[in-house]
């Protein structure tokens, strides 16, 4: 077994494995890990070989965490495993749920869950000319920045719940590598075949609708609460369905060529 040890985002995490399993690991770390020598006393993963051959399971701290999976699906637990933990216990920085990209220096933010559509409007958005930040995570600090956590893009196969990891390079776009001040917060519904109706929402509701998708929102409300409130402070906060997402691309670009200003009224496209 081989053990790696990082720390990402203020948090120590190690994960131990076959040596063959330790790339695929490497792989799905944040960019900003960083090699550290001492194993910290919690934060420890294993993928362990299970009793019935060829299949394996994750733990932590010691403990089994999953069940038993082949390896394909186990490496994918633990990533998923991986960036919970990190998001969790980050002290200095709070994890939104939502894709991000950067445009002249500012952040478009798109808060979702997993499979609620934002990595193929991300991937829409890097293509039509943005930097990407994020499909995952919007990484906040306490002045309500965000940073990159330029993970390779889990795009979906023919539109099933499995993904296919690709870089952002392999779409033709670029990474960004510096923090960025939010300047819209686009919450989108995807229906097939709408039109995108943008409402304005206040920075208060933005505030509200960003702790629903926080990860600690419950383990540090006040910290969570006091960052969102900071990154919507000089945010256009705009809710709306959207379809293709090539055409909601080019809406949200729109925002930034009308020097980030948003209609009062809803806007169409």
């Amino acid at each position: 077994m081989e053990s790696l040890t990082v720390e990402v985002f203020g948090v120590t995490v190690a994960v131990t494995a076959d040596p063959q399993h330790i790339t695929a690991v490497r792989r799905f770390l944040p960019p900003s890990a960083q090699p550290v020598r001492d194993p910290p006393e919690r934060g420890r993963f294993a993928l362990v070989k299970d009793d019935v051959a060829g299949l394996m399971r994750i733990e932590r701290d010691d403990e089994s965490i999953t069940g038993s999976a082949d390896l394909r699906l186990a490496l994918d637990m633990l990533d998923a495993e991986l960036r919970m933990y990190i998001a969790l216990h980050a002290p200095n920085f709070i994890f939104v749920h939502a894709g991000v990209v950067g445009v002249a220096e500012r952040a478009i933010v798109l808060p979702g869950r997993s499979f609620a559509g934002k990595t193929t409007l991300v991937a829409a958005l890097v293509q039509a000319g943005a930097e990407y930040w994020s499909d995952e995570y919007a990484v906040l600090d306490a002045d309500g920045l965000v940073h990159p956590y330029t993970k390779p893009l889990s795009v979906r196969i023919n539109n099933t719940r499995e993904t296919d990891e690709q870089t952002i390079e392999s779409l033709g776009g670029r990474a960004g590598d510096r923090p960025l001040p939010v300047a819209v917060i686009a919450f989108t519904s995807y229906r097939p075949g709408a039109a995108w109706t943008l409402s304005a929402r206040t920075a208060g509701e933005g505030a509200v609708k960003l702790l629903e998708h926080s990860i600690a929102a419950r383990s540090r409300p006040e910290q969570v609460l006091a960052t969102v409130r900071r990154a919507v402070t000089n945010a256009e906060v705009i809710e709306g369905e959207r379809g293709n997402a090539d055409q909601a691309a080019t809406a949200l670009l729109s925002l930034q060529a009308l020097g980030w200003q948003s209609a009062s009224a809803p806007h169409t496209c």
